[in-house]
C-alpha cells in the first residue's frame, strides 16, 4: 500500500513541478534574488527592526517611523512587476496544492477535516 501512495506522490510531484506555472515560479525567484538583491536586503532589514520595535514597543519613541519605514520598503519590493507575478502564481499552485490534500484526504476517509483556500 504504501509503495502505491509513494509512487502516485512521485507522479504527483514530477507532474507539478513539469507545471509551466511552476517552472515560470522558479525562473522569477531567481530573476527576483538577483534583481533585486538591495530592495529585499532593505525591507528585510525594516521588517526585524518593526518587529524588534513591536517586541520592546515601550523602548521605541519612533514606532510609528519604523513601521512607515517598513510600509515603504515594502511598497518598493512588492510593486516591481515580477515580485507581483511571483506572488500571484505562488498563491495558485498553493490553491492547487490546498485541493489536492482536500482531495487525497476525501480519498482516504471523510472524518479528515478540509483546509480553506484562502484568497
Amino acid at each position: 500500500m504504501n509503495a502505491i501512495i509513494y509512487e502516485d506522490l512521485d507522479n504527483f510531484l514530477e507532474e507539478f513541478t513539469s507545471q509551466e506555472q511552476f517552472k515560470e515560479l522558479l525562473s522569477l525567484k531567481k530573476t527576483i534574488d538577483d534583481k533585486y538583491f538591495k530592495e529585499i536586503m532593505y525591507f528585510k532589514q525594516k521588517e526585524m527592526e518593526y518587529n524588534e520595535a513591536l517586541k520592546y514597543e515601550s523602548y521605541y519613541d519612533n514606532i510609528e517611523d519604523i513601521k512607515n519605514k517598513l510600509s515603504l520598503a515594502k511598497q518598493k519590493l512588492f510593486e516591481k512587476d515580477e515580485v507581483r507575478r511571483y506572488l500571484k502564481l505562488e498563491r495558485l499552485l498553493s490553491q492547487d496544492l490546498v485541493r489536492l490534500s482536500n482531495e487525497l484526504a476525501q480519498t482516504f476517509s471523510n472524518k479528515f477535516n478540509l483546509k480553506k483556500i484562502i484568497g
